[in-house]
């Protein structure tokens, strides 16, 4: 029984993360950043009593980690393990879902809770297509902390998810180069029937994880000159992709996220505007030039963009 449970749970929660043993020889390592926030995951479980109300989502924080032999484009094959930053962690302590007593009054048939789970997948190598960046594999999960307690019928049980492990599952999703950037994208969708403890069990999870990161040998940098109303300001790219389009964007606004889907970057700026774009030299760098407005006073956050590119914001004050 108790090893029935663990393949349930392993199942329960089997979108927590992604990794695998210590990269290869030779091979290069990413740690992938969710950049667009937290991944979410959707799941159901349903029993002989019914299925459970409540919670039905949960989500993730973290790296990913994968191995490729390639840095950059085409990548041939891609294996998903631990990231050097740690495993995945669900972002709430708890969620529950439970069955309703018809009687009034009468505890709950079941309630289900999963606590502060931590985990990472491990794949074996899969193949990447070199034209689409598609793939498709099979993924394990396996657990380094949380807990799942199962009330049911006023029996309470607590099982630790710590060293427990689930059966391979398909995993399906892409990963390409955009530039100065590797993304990554895994979509699971995943049933386990079983039993725990006398109870018949169907669990679904589906979701989606999401990593990116700069590829290396870059180091986007954006220097700017002191702004004095009436005289010429510099700004200065570095860092950057040999030969390519760059862009200057500027924001009187201050500091956010603003999605740029067509350059694969996500700028940290509010409301972005464009101020000038040129071509960056064989080095990665472009400089440009401009006037400083009659806006003494004036707070302006800069930032430099290229394909799946961008450099770290810089703030200033027109003098």
């Amino acid at each position: 029984m108790m090893g029935t449970m663990n393949t349930w749970l392993q199942s329960t929660i089997a979108l927590l993360s992604l990794s695998a043993s210590l990269p290869a020889q030779g091979y290069h390592y990413y740690d992938l950043a969710q950049e667009r926030g937290p991944a979410e995951v959707q799941f159901s479980v349903g029993t002989l009593l019914g299925a459970l109300e409540g919670d039905d989502r949960f989500h993730v924080e973290g790296d990913l980690g994968l191995e490729v032999p390639s840095a950059i484009e085409p990548f041939g094959t891609g294996r998903l393990m631990t990231a050097s930053t740690g495993v995945l962690k669900m972002v709430e302590p708890e969620v529950h879902g439970w069955i309703d007593n018809p009687i009034p009054g009468f505890p709950n048939l079941v309630d289900v809770y999963f606590r502060d789970a931590e985990s990472y997948f491990d794949s074996a190598p899969f193949a990447v297509d070199p034209i689409t960046g598609g793939f498709s594999g099979g993924a394990t999960i396996t657990f380094s902390a949380g807990e799942i307690e199962v009330d049911a019928l006023s029996t309470s049980s607590t099982f630790p998810l710590a060293g427990s492990g689930s059966d391979v599952f398909p995993i399906t999703g892409s990963l390409n180069q955009f530039g100065g950037k590797v993304e990554f994208s895994g979509s699971f969708d995943y049933q386990f029937v079983g039993d725990v403890g006398g109870f018949s069990l169907a669990v679904t999870l589906n979701g989606s994880l999401y990593g990116e990161s700069m590829i290396p040998g870059l180091s986007p940098l954006l220097i700017t000159s002191n702004l004095v109303v009436g005289q010429p300001a510099s700004f200065d790219f570095s860092g950057g992709l040999a030969n390519e389009p760059i862009y200057l964007g500027a924001s009187i606004v201050g500091l956010g996220q603003t999605a740029i889907p067509h350059l694969h970057v996500v700028a940290d700026l509010l409301h972005p505007l464009p101020v000038n774009s040129g071509m960056t030299d064989a080095s990665g760098s472009c400089t440009w030039t401009m006037q400083v407005p009659n806006r003494p006073g004036l707070s302006v956050w800069f930032q430099s963009i290229q394909l799946g590119l961008k450099s770290p914001p810089v703030a200033s004050t027109i003098q």
